[in-house]
C-alpha cells in the first residue's frame, strides 16, 4: 500500500511564500516526496488565513487543490467523535482543530506519515500510543 503524507499548513505557506524562514527547506523536502500529498479542508482555510497576505499566495493556495497537486478530504464532520475527543486531550498544549483533522485521518490511513513545522506534532501520539512518523524539520 502506497504511503499517505498529510501535510499541515505551516509547509503550504512556506512552499507559496518565498520569504518564509521555512522556504527552502520545504521546498527541498517536497520535491522528494513521491506519495500522494492531503490536507482537510481546515487546513485550506488556516493557510488561506496566511496566505492572504503573500502576493499570489491564494492564486498559488488555488492552484495547488485544482492541479491536484494537494488533494483535500474532509475529517470533520466524518470523524467529529474522534476530533472532540482528541482537541480535549490536548487541550493543554492548545492543539488546534486542524492538527487533530489531520490526525483523525492518519489514523484512518495504513501508512502515513505529516509533513509539518508544528513541533506540536511530536507531543500528539496515535490511539496505541506510538509516535507520529513525520516530516519536520524538528525531527529527533
Amino acid at each position: 500500500m502506497a504511503k499517505t503524507v498529510f501535510i499541515d499548513a505551516g509547509p503550504i505557506v512556506a512552499i507559496l511564500n518565498r520569504r518564509d524562514q521555512h522556504h527552502l527547506w520545504a521546498s527541498e523536502k517536497i520535491s522528494r516526496i513521491e506519495e500522494n500529498l492531503v490536507t482537510t479542508s481546515i487546513i485550506i482555510s488556516e493557510a488561506f488565513h496566511i496566505l492572504r497576505r503573500v502576493p499570489n499566495g491564494i492564486e498559488g493556495l488555488f492552484r495547488t487543490i485544482e492541479e491536484e497537486f494537494i488533494s483535500v478530504e474532509e475529517a470533520y464532520p466524518k470523524n467529529m467523535d474522534y476530533i472532540h475527543k482528541q482537541v480535549l486531550k490536548y487541550s493543554d498544549n492548545d492543539a488546534s482543530l486542524g492538527d487533530i483533522s489531520i490526525l483523525s485521518l492518519v489514523e484512518d490511513s495504513n501508512n502515513a506519515q505529516i509533513f509539518t513545522l508544528d513541533f506540536d506534532f511530536h507531543i500528539y501520539h496515535d490511539l496505541k500510543g506510538n509516535p507520529l512518523d513525520l516530516i519536520s524539520p524538528y525531527k529527533q
